[in-house]
């Protein structure tokens, strides 16, 4: 094979759609197993360190700095393969690409929100508007990284 021949692999629509729908439950079953763990002392780290900068009464530190974006990064990395996806299932040439980042946008912030109604019924619910926000962020991302993979060819050296 000649090493200036680039190989394309076509991904079919319909195994993006299956991707997408078990990316989904998988996310719902990692939910549902880490339900009440996340924040075991009741505590939300995100919304200490926004009072803490606000009323600059106590010094923040780099670690707790890092504590509290720790758990607003997990969600947004979360959340970043699904907007992936779901931005490949619904992109096509015949529509437009900003069309396609609001669905993903729409979509994403309304799959955050169920994923945080339903865990108000778990006996360890852990819900949080900064998630859902973290969330659907990392849906953006997600079809930002979709549609950079068109414009982007990485070459590894050997």
């Amino acid at each position: 094979m000649d090493k200036r021949r680039v190989r394309v692999i076509v991904v079919r629509k319909w195994v993006t759609i299956t991707l997408l729908v078990i990316v989904s439950a998988a996310m719902a079953a990692l939910l549902y197993w880490l339900s009440g763990k996340a924040y075991a002392t009741g505590r939300e780290p995100f919304r200490e360190l926004v009072v803490r900068l606000m009323q600059r009464t106590q010094p923040v530190s780099r670690n707790v700095v890092l504590a509290s974006l720790m758990p607003v990064t997990a969600n947004i990395l979360f959340f970043l393969p699904w907007g992936f996806l779901l931005f490949l299932a619904i992109d096509s040439p015949s529509r437009p690409r900003s069309r396609a980042y609001l669905t993903t946008l729409i979509a994403g912030a309304l799959f955050a929100l169920s994923m945080e109604l339903w865990q108000n019924f778990l006996p360890t619910r852990v819900t949080t508007v900064p998630d859902t926000a973290a969330n659907t962020l990392g849906a953006v991302a997600g079809a930002a990284a979709g549609h950079l993979r068109k414009r982007i060819r990485i070459q590894f050296d050997y």
